[in-house]
């Protein structure tokens, strides 16, 4: 491998898309360019379940400056997953093709299980932290992942929930709050069963997602939202509860006015509904928040299978 080959991961989220790019350097892995764009591919799903054009453009918008970036940079080798909205709707083929046509990226649309395993991957240097039993969430755009495990022995139970901070608005609309907070209770009271700790053991939960990132930021009193700056901290069970407190005590227009928050108000108020039947669930005696999504773990793997078929091709020779 060149000193410097480039590599891309595309993560076609719910609500951002997300690019990174990255070279390899004497066995160091550095990020060169990171960009997230909302662009809301589930909004409205719930009615209809269907994509049309109209519905994908923001979409196919986006990653057509990925793919002109991913061009202007020289990329070696990338990969493009899609994950919940194209999961769920009765015509995936149709995304799929769209964006092939208009960008000519090739699109991989990723189950619940792989992208379970793809955000371990990526937080494993948070998982070496933890002794014993861990769990890792991410409150997205369309589903909620958990991840339960248990280091000894070596256990791990994934499920996905089909309930997000853009779609939990319009499910509520169609069956009632009521319904959909039970719902939600009763998934995660199921998941519970299968993954029983001892009396006085507790989670250690890596929160791997905007409205953990967004808490942290308002706990720590950040003068805007940087998920950089907390990277990595470790929130206590009763900070998480009391920031919690906090915000359910704020108006809409002082949510809105906080810098850590602002427009992404209405998502996080979300957020933090399904975050407060989680630590509500599950015995949990911290969080460590993170921002890592699944394009570190792509990364690497793209970089590990470029190099194994480089290796191959020498053999070969």
């Amino acid at each position: 491998m060149k000193k410097n080959d480039k590599f891309a991961a595309i993560d076609i989220g719910s609500h951002n898309c997300r690019l990174s790019i990255s070279e390899k350097n004497q066995g160091v892995i550095k990020s060169i360019f990171n960009s997230s764009i909302p662009t809301n591919l589930i909004k409205n799903l719930s009615y209809n379940n269907e994509f049309n054009f109209h519905n994908i453009k923001k979409t196919i918008d986006c990653l057509t400056y990925f793919s002109k970036k991913i061009k202007s940079m020289n990329v070696k080798k990338y990969k493009c997953i899609a994950t919940e909205a194209c999961r769920t709707v009765i015509n995936p083929e149709f995304f799929v093709k769209e964006v092939k046509s208009h960008t000519g990226l090739n699109v991989e649309i990723i189950g619940s299980v792989e992208e379970a395993r793809l955000s371990m991957k990526s937080c494993k240097s948070y998982i070496s932290k933890i002794n014993q039993l861990g769990l890792i969430f991410d409150i997205g755009g369309g589903s909620t992942e958990l991840s339960c495990f248990n280091i000894k022995p070596n256990k791990i139970l994934t499920k996905s929930i089909s309930y997000g901070v853009i779609n939990y608005d319009e499910k509520c609309e169609i069956f009632s709050e009521d319904y959909v907070l039970n719902d939600l209770k009763r998934h995660f009271s199921n998941y519970f069963q299968d993954f029983k700790p001892g009396i006085n053991e507790k989670f250690v939960a890596i929160g791997s997602c905007s409205t953990v990132t967004s808490l942290c930021c308002v706990y720590l009193n950040l003068p805007f939202y940087n998920p950089k700056k907390i990277e990595g901290y470790e929130m206590n069970f009763d900070d998480v509860k009391q920031t919690i407190k906090y915000l359910d005590n704020q108006n809409d227009k002082q949510l809105q006015q906080n810098r850590c928050i602002g427009e992404r108000y209405l998502l996080l108020k979300n957020g933090i509904k399904i975050l407060k039947i989680i630590i509500n669930k599950f015995p949990i005696a911290k969080i460590i928040v993170t921002q890592k999504g699944l394009r570190d773990a792509l990364i690497e793997e793209v970089i590990s299978n470029y190099e194994k078929n480089k290796t191959s091709e020498k053999t070969k020779k």
